[in-house]
């Protein structure tokens, strides 16, 4: 099974860039692939940064991003204000943050890794991540941080809505930040999308949260989706 750690990036986080793939490179070794996922096209240093590591390759695929723009910009137009609240604050795409969007590709069948870890570009690895990979057989998710703690920065806890789609227990236990977490390709296939769309349209966009987007829609794709998940933080 073909394993690695994806990473998000372009030119404007360059030196977070290389010191993440130092950090992996020290810690997880230097046969360990990594793929960086393309956050727009301004790539020219991380092009160059790439071509003199053998473990990293670049996913620049215009076509497999516009399968999942299109994805989040459904998503998005359920939700009752958050389109013309981000136009209002001068907003030139077509929802907040699209780049951050180019991360679900590594859910996609035509992407790398069966299972993946994917870390953001300003994070760095001070250990090996065996123990994530080999929790990815028992898990769909794995996770290891305390965001939980902290609900707010992932649903709108203001709405009614939110305990009448997840269980209290959910929120206080499964939610992760999506700065770092391991999972697997081809957890949300087409047909489920469409239906997570649809349970969104139905009233359901009300609990995102719209300052951390993809944050928000990622914990509510896996929790509507009752992939299970185990957080380490939890179990160590």
């Amino acid at each position: 099974m073909s394993t690695g750690i994806y990473t998000l990036a372009n030119d404007l986080v360059y030196n977070q860039l290389v010191a993440l793939l130092n950090s992996i490179e020290v810690n997880a070794g230097k046969e360990t692939p990594v793929c960086v996922i393309a956050y727009n096209d301004q790539l020219d240093n991380v092009r160059q940064e790439i071509a003199t590591r053998d473990n990293v390759t670049l996913l620049d695929n215009p076509e497999l991003f516009a399968r999942w723009e299109e994805f989040s910009y459904r998503v998005w137009k359920t939700h009752p204000d958050a389109l013309q609240e981000w136009q209002e604050q001068g907003m030139k795409t077509k929802f907040y943050r699209v780049g951050e969007n180019h991360r679900y590709c590594a859910f996609d069948p035509e992407s790398p890794f069966e299972k993946f870890i994917y870390l953001d570009a300003d994070t760095l690895l001070m250990n090996s991540l065996d123990f994530v990979f080999k929790q990815l057989d028992e898990s769909d998710f794995v996770v290891y941080d305390f965001q939980y703690k902290d609900p707010a920065h992932i649903f709108n806890v203001a709405s009614p809505k939110l305990l009448e789609v997840f269980d209290e227990s959910q929120i206080n236990s499964e939610i992760f930040c999506s700065g770092f977490y391991g999972a697997k390709r081809g957890l949300f296939p087409e047909e489920q999308r469409e239906w997570l769309v649809s349970q969104l349209a139905n009233g359901e966009a009300e609990v995102l949260y719209k300052r951390a987007p993809n944050q928000s829609v990622l914990n509510y794709m896996r929790m509507r989706s009752g992939l299970s998940i185990h957080n380490f933080a939890l179990s160590l």
